[in-house]
């Protein structure tokens, strides 16, 4: 799965929970260049875990918040 800011897996999210399909999605935002298998494999972590942007507990890799908190600092 190619890179996606923090931002972005929040508007896949959103877009998702709100029923639009992984397509639209990507036609919402054309500019972007993403792929059609990284929106939906968010959007599949959104239905498993219920974030696209947290991890399960209990993982050993660093945890997404701290990383992503990193990266909005920059």
């Amino acid at each position: 799965m190619e890179k996606l800011s923090y931002n972005d897996k929040l508007r896949v999210q959103t877009f998702h929970e709100q029923g639009l399909c992984a397509k639209a999605t990507i036609f919402s935002y054309p500019d972007r260049g993403w792929k059609l298998s990284t929106v939906k494999k968010v959007c599949s972590q959104v239905d498993r875990t219920g974030s696209a942007v947290l991890c399960n507990t209990g993982s050993r890799r660093q945890t997404c918040h701290s990383v992503c908190m990193r990266s909005l600092s920059l």
